[in-house]
């Protein structure tokens, strides 16, 4: 038996450049005897192995009495910057045995304060206009390894908005794209830490960093006709904030300057005064007061007063809101800067520092268009050879591939994106290349249109390779697609959306430099959704190969937590139409779709997470979303504590339809939840306590109606994307009921007991509100005006009261009867049982049939062709030849065709039909239960979970009568197994499980952890 998967913050990967003062650690148990149970810990840290080995610690815990294996918080010396940790644990059991310690594991401490990045400043391409091709930068060293001055440790830490990609001596820091990853710019960038000590040489070096403009600069309006991008596409674009001249000289101590205009600034914001000429005389300011405009005007008004002389006409801009309110402060346009500091740690001890200043380099790369929607275009004859390699040539002479002169220049000093960002640590885990897709097919339906079909919709990168036939000059366009027109070139109907006023270019093109052993190139400061790419521009007699194009397929790199397999080709196409649709939508941020919008809705990730975390882990990756909609929760104005629809909130979110909605908001308070009750995280629930009690407070004072609705909450989003939409004062109690009950619980947890109950009453009275208000004693249905009306009784308007516990005990079997009769009646194409649930209804439609027993009801819909249903999904039409391969946005397959919503169906084949769950009421997975559902034909079904203490894997055949149920529960866990009981013939039952009671067709038994395997014969129909 050993200890091992130990974790650090939801991480296990050893991370570099941890920002958490107290971070939670964790541990599993592996080869562990049956019944093993944890009874005290041991944890010792130290700064090095050295130091652990020789019991110099940082932190020895001694012996714990605990069970816990999760949530461990830090209790040793202090952390201070660039720390490292190594540590290890060791464990006891029931019987006093202990385990080996187990090996070491570690983490290192990135920088905790600003003043740790010492004279590192933003830099910038100084004059680079918004249409300029992107900025690369170098900066040329050289490290003296002489007289024992050997370096042994080399960190870059390294921030570039949007988007940054740096290499050493032209090797790559890192296998992470698209980092460093999507924030509000206004209020932090994310920074990573490189270990980069294997590509320090002695002698010269090179670092180079090339910048895309990611989600911190979107815009239409450059267009790049010699490459065919005359209508570029966006969902939105970024807000350009204040921008002008001083119309009157600023002298030091003055606290007001005189402006050209004050359009576009913000108080608590930042002005910059005197941007040009490098940013020599820069000053950044905080804005306390905007005035009128002009030499004549009262101007703007900051703190603390400046320090330097201005003269008149000299350059001032300002930042985006930090404050929100209803501004989308992450709209804010940032144009390309970067904050770099690479320390080389030397083995006598001193520190060489080389930072971000005006010593850097700076040219205009052969990226020359760059549209986070839209694509980009990359003209290799730009490049220069060796301008990232040691001794680099970084003349203003120095010659690209055309001859023409790179014109490199001192980079210029640059403003942060506001005085308000904060350089952060990202906790979740880094996007990277996750697989390489060859195309199954290639077809020319038109001279000089080639057509690669993938197979599978997915996101990521096309990647280009041809031969050296082709000639310099040559312009290659690939055009990602979801779907196929009639005469089979690729329609981007469904990756573009809001109509031709937000363009009609998706693409990319790369323009050949003639190199003679041939040339492959892909994009990387973007990526698209596709299943098809169609290729134009090779040069006429050019025939492409398999190997022409490649996809790259892109997602984070979040752990796989889960499985699940059946004798249903059915059911296995639509857990492999799950997983890619999941995985197109998580990317360093959880996204809608991969094409059209690629935002962060909330209930987008939330709504359907019961069928997430089954398949993925995302007890890292949750905490760096809650810092997302913590930033976008509005923090002064009417509207304070109200949480955007979308974080980080790019374009619109906080009022109107689209925005002020509960449902979407709520993430604020469901996200902390979720950590605690799959991964048994309280931490987070902890940090960001304050900001949930602040939408609480949003939601009960400018939600919730008045006199006889006053816990009534109308949400303007309803049951989004439903076949049959459900009131939205339905969705909108049940919302509030959501958030107030699990507000009351994680009061609890943290000892604000007043609170806790206080939020219990709140969840009592909206309770005793929403049966009041839509249930209908006589119909034993819930409707949008109760007793009053018969219309709005939709499933989901069941299910919500179901599933969230809302229906009186002794109405439970109505309600669920009416929803079962609902989905049987709901035919609008004919055929049926349908689903007609959307957003917020599919997830609780399918929780409250399987927890009611319904399963077969569920098979059902399953089998069903006609829409609305999974089966319309998979059938073949003429946009997709072999049906869909991930799942749509909306039951009519409009929108998207890659999206995470509907996917909520797979909840059920992971707690259903692998009957792998925790028990209700617990959290963390200690207490599973496994309850294997048999419906349909199916013979055979076998899943896993990856909880935090372990696999647990529910394995079952039926076959000629026989029932086999094979069971695994982890170390430190108990599970109660329901095993259906079949005939007359009694139940094989395996040593150690101990018989609890009959629960209709199934006998309940107990057991710890091991292996189990249960058998019940004569089972001859689907239970």
């Amino acid at each position: 038996m050993t200890v091992g998967h130990l974790s650090i913050d939801g991480r296990t990967d050893d991370p570099l450049g941890v920002d958490d003062p107290s971070p939670r650690l964790g541990w599993q148990v592996n080869r562990a005897q049956a019944d093993w149970t944890q009874k005290a810990y041991q944890i010792r840290a130290a700064g090095s192995a050295t130091d652990l080995a020789r019991g110099r610690y940082l932190w020895d815990s001694g012996k714990v009495h605990s069970d816990a294996q999760t949530d461990i918080p830090w209790r040793g010396k202090a952390l201070r910057s660039r720390q490292n940790i190594v540590w290890q644990v060791r464990l006891w059991d029931a019987r006093g045995n202990e385990t080996p310690w187990s090996s070491p594991a570690s983490w290192e401490m990135g920088l905790l304060k600003r003043t740790d990045w010492d004279a590192a400043q933003w830099i910038e391409h100084p004059g680079r206009q918004l249409g300029d091709p992107l900025p690369i930068f170098a900066r040329a060293f050289s490290v003296d390894t002489r007289h024992g001055s050997k370096v042994v440790k080399a960190r870059l830490y390294i921030a570039g908005v949007g988007l940054h990609e740096a290499t050493l001596n032209s090797q790559a820091v890192t296998d992470e794209v698209l980092a460093p990853g999507s924030s509000n710019y206004q209020l932090s960038v994310e920074y990573r830490t490189y270990d980069v000590t294997r590509l320090i040489r002695s002698g010269a070096n090179t670092l180079g960093v090339e910048l895309g403009h990611g989600q911190a600069l979107v815009t239409r309006s450059v267009t790049n006709p010699a490459a065919g991008r005359t209508a570029p596409y966006s969902w939105w674009q970024s807000q350009f904030k204040g921008n002008g001249t001083l119309a009157a000289p600023a002298a030091p101590g003055d606290t007001t300057v005189k402006v050209s205009s004050v359009s576009g600034y913000h108080v608590g914001g930042t002005i910059n005064v005197d941007t040009g000429d490098g940013g020599d005389r820069l000053e950044l300011r905080t804005i306390t007061a905007i005035g009128t405009a002009g030499a004549d005007g009262t101007g703007i008004t900051f703190t603390p007063a400046l320090i330097g002389q201005h003269a008149v006409d000299v350059t001032v801009t300002g930042s985006g809101n930090s404050l929100a309110s209803t501004d989308p402060s992450a709209g804010a346009a940032v144009t390309p800067r970067l904050i770099a500091r690479l320390e080389l740690t030397k083995a006598d001890g001193s520190v060489q520092a080389i930072v971000s200043d005006h010593s850097w380099k700076t040219s205009l790369g052969p990226t020359t268009t760059n549209n986070w929607y839209s694509g980009s275009d990359y003209d290799a004859r730009r490049e220069q050879p060796g301008w990232n390699d040691p001794g680099a040539d970084l003349r203003a002479t120095a010659k690209r591939r055309d001859g023409t002169a790179a014109g490199w220049a001192h980079a210029g000093i640059a403003p942060p994106p506001n005085l308000t960002t904060e350089l952060v640590w990202r906790v979740g885990e880094p996007v990277k290349v996750a697989d390489r897709i060859h195309p199954v097919s290639i077809t020319q339906p038109a001279p000089g249109i080639w057509v690669f079909d993938f197979g599978q919709n997915f996101a990521g990168w096309p990647e280009l390779a041809v031969d050296g036939t082709v000639p310099a000059g040559t312009t290659i366009t690939m055009k990602p697609a979801e779907s196929l027109a009639a005469d089979g070139t690729v329609n981007q109907a469904s990756i573009m959306g809001g109509g031709n006023s937000r363009g009609t270019n998706v693409f990319a093109t790369y323009t050949t430099y003639g190199d003679r052993h041939g040339e492959t190139w892909h994009p990387r400061f973007h990526y698209f959704g596709m299943q098809w790419v169609q290729v134009t521009g090779l040069p006429e007699g050019y025939t492409p190969t398999a190997k022409t194009i490649t996809g790259l397929q892109l997602h984070a790199a979040t752990p796989v937590a889960g499985n699940i397999k059946t004798s249903n080709d059915r059911i296995n196409r639509i857990h492999r139409m799950a997983q890619y649709s999941i995985t197109s939508n998580m990317m360093s941020t959880f996204t809608d779709c991969p094409g059209r919008e690629k935002l962060a809705y909330p209930a987008d990730y939330l709504q359907p997470f019961g069928s997430l975390h089954r398949n993925f882990g995302y007890h890292a990756y949750l905490r760096t979303m809650e810092r997302h909609l913590a930033e976008g929760q509005s923090k002064t104005g009417d509207n304070i504590g109200n949480v955007a629809l979308k974080a980080p909130v790019y374009d619109w979110g906080y009022t109107g339809r689209f925005g002020d909605e509960i449902n979407w908001g709520n993430g604020i308070v469901l996200v902390p939840w979720f950590l605690y009750e799959v991964y048994g995280d309280t931490q987070t629930m902890a940090r960001y306590y304050p900001q949930m009690q602040a939408f609480m407070n949003y939601i009960r004072t400018q939600k919730a109606g008045t006199g006889a609705d006053a816990y009534i909450v109308d949400a303007a989003l309803a049951d989004w994307i439903a076949a049959d939409n459900t009131s939205g004062r339905i969705t909108g109690t049940w919302g509030y009921h959501q958030i107030a009950d699990r507000m009351s619980k994680m009061a609890a947890l943290l000892g604000h007991h007043a609170e806790s109950l206080e939020y219990r009453s709140l969840a009592a009275n909206i309770k005793t509100a929403f049966n009041d208000a839509f249930y209908n004693n006589a119909l034993g249905r819930y409707t949008s005006q109760g007793n009053q009306d018969t219309t709005g009784a939709t499933q989901a308007a069941q299910a919500l009261a179901l599933d969230e516990g809302l229906v009186p005990e002794s109405e439970r079997q109505r309600v669920l009867d009416a929803l079962v009769e609902l989905v049987y009646a709901f035919q609008p194409f004919g055929g049926g049982p349908h689903f007609s649930g959307g957003t917020i209804g599919l997830a609780p439609i399918v929780r409250a049939l399987m927890d009611g027993g319904r399963d077969e009801v569920l098979w059902d819909a399953l089998q069903e062709d006609t829409r609305p249903s999974y089966g319309f999904f998979m059938a073949p039409t003429t946009a997709n030849p072999q049906g869909l391969t991930t799942l749509p946005e909306q039951w009519d397959m409009g929108n998207s065709k890659n999206h995470m919503i509907l996917l909520q169906i797979e909840e059920w084949f992971h707690s259903g039909l692998a009957g792998i769950r925790q028990a209700r009421g617990t959290a963390g997975y200690r207490s599973l239960v496994i309850d294997p559902r048999i419906v349909g034909d199916l013979t055979h079904v076998e899943g896993s979970y990856q909880t935090p203490q372990g696999e647990v894997a529910s394995e079952w055949t039926l076959m000629k009568g026989t029932f086999r149920l094979k069971v695994d529960v982890p170390p430190n866990t108990t599970a109660e197994v329901r095993v259906p009981r079949g005939g007359r013939a009694p139940l094989e039952v395996p040593k150690g499980a101990t018989f609890r009671r009959i629960e209709g067709e199934r006998a309940v038994y107990r057991v710890p952890s091991g292996t189990y395997v249960f058998i019940a014969r004569d089972m001859h129909a689907a239970q």
